[in-house]
């Protein structure tokens, strides 16, 4: 697996003439945290602080973010909350967290069942519907709903919500989970057997997709970045989210980056979608703004493989006219050739 830190920009190469919010513009958001602290000073003001501390929570640095959430005082609660949420605080987060807010209350829920305190939690599980604060299609209320239920003993009921979960999002590991014990608790041993075997799959996946966003979250401008993010949402496969990924990594890309990035990207096209030409096109726009033979001998084994050896010659030729010692090219060449002629 690519290791996101490999990619981050060095400090090195920084204009250190640039602001922090200029720096954070380009991408270059672990210097624009330094250089923030610099320029804030002694005193800083809560709402520059409090850019700092959002910076800081964007790349998952939250004991950081939490010292200068306190620094920033009350227009820091929310902030401070999701830092203490994060790193597992949860007695602490509990006491910021806001009811008012979605993804915060769905938090408190988390917070609270974390600390077993499975009333309290189920107390602002009920409010939070009622209020309808978070919509009630929500895969994350939805497996909330599954887990009390299955405090409860209510096998049935749990199995319901966390089928209709992931009925919302087939990737939501958390309610594919507890969906399968539902399942096996409640007597449906072979098909929860199942579910948990799809979680099992499922888990190193969605782990992967993660650690590629977090390393976009460090260095958004950075393509390889993006290319591991389509890489990890294709392996799930999420293919539309997959060649968004790439398509990003396209519009960042130079060189090795872009050529690398667009035979990924063909293959999906190709592979996933079925659509031979949209990946034959690909590939011969990039090779002419990239000429790298790994580009046109894989569209010629694109067309090859879709019985279209005519067009594939061409293609094999100007790879090998770019390598023209290369065995296998000429070999691809070859076997083009007397596929055209049969």
């Amino acid at each position: 697996m690519l290791d996101f830190l490999a990619f981050l920009p060095l400090f090195a190469v920084q204009d250190r003439g640039l602001s922090a919010l200029d720096l954070w513009s380009r991408g270059l958001r672990l210097e624009a945290i330094a250089a923030a602290r610099t320029e804030i000073g002694v005193s800083p003001a809560p709402e520059i602080l409090g850019r700092l501390v959002a910076w800081q929570l964007t790349v998952h640095r939250y004991e950081a973010a939490l010292a200068d959430a306190v620094r920033c005082g009350t227009p820091c609660d929310r902030q401070r909350a999701e830092a203490h949420y994060h790193l597992g605080q949860y007695a602490s987060a509990v006491e910021l967290l806001d009811e008012r807010d979605p993804l915060s209350v769905l938090w408190k829920i988390d917070a609270l069942e974390a600390l077993s305190r499975f009333e309290e939690s189920d107390a602002v599980l009920q409010r939070a519907r009622r209020q309808a604060i978070v919509s009630a299609e929500d895969p994350r209320l939805l497996g909330a709903l599954g887990r009390s239920a299955a405090r409860r003993g209510d096998m049935t009921a749990a199995a319901q919500a966390f089928r209709t979960a992931v009925a919302a999002d087939s990737f939501d590991g958390e309610a594919l989970f507890g969906l399968g014990r539902a399942l096996v608790q409640s007597g449906q041993r072979e098909e929860g057997l199942r579910e948990l075997e799809r979680h099992r799959r499922l888990v190193p996946l969605l782990d992967a997709v993660e650690h590629a966003r977090r390393g976009i979250d460090l260095a958004p401008m950075h393509a390889p970045n993006w290319t591991a993010l389509g890489d990890a949402e294709r392996a799930l496969p999420r293919g539309d989210r997959a060649e968004s990924a790439y398509r990003r990594a396209a519009e960042l890309a130079r060189g090795e980056e872009l050529a690398a990035n667009a035979l990924r990207w063909a293959r999906l096209l190709q592979e996933d979608k079925g659509d031979v030409q949209a990946a034959v096109d690909l590939l011969a726009r990039t090779a002419r703004r990239v000429p790298d033979p790994r580009l046109y001998v894989r569209a010629g084994d694109v067309l090859l493989g879709a019985r279209r050896p005519g067009e594939a010659i061409a293609y094999f030729e100007q790879g090998l006219a770019l390598r023209p010692r290369d065995a296998e090219i000429a070999k691809r060449l070859e076997a083009a050739r007397a596929a055209e002629k049969r």
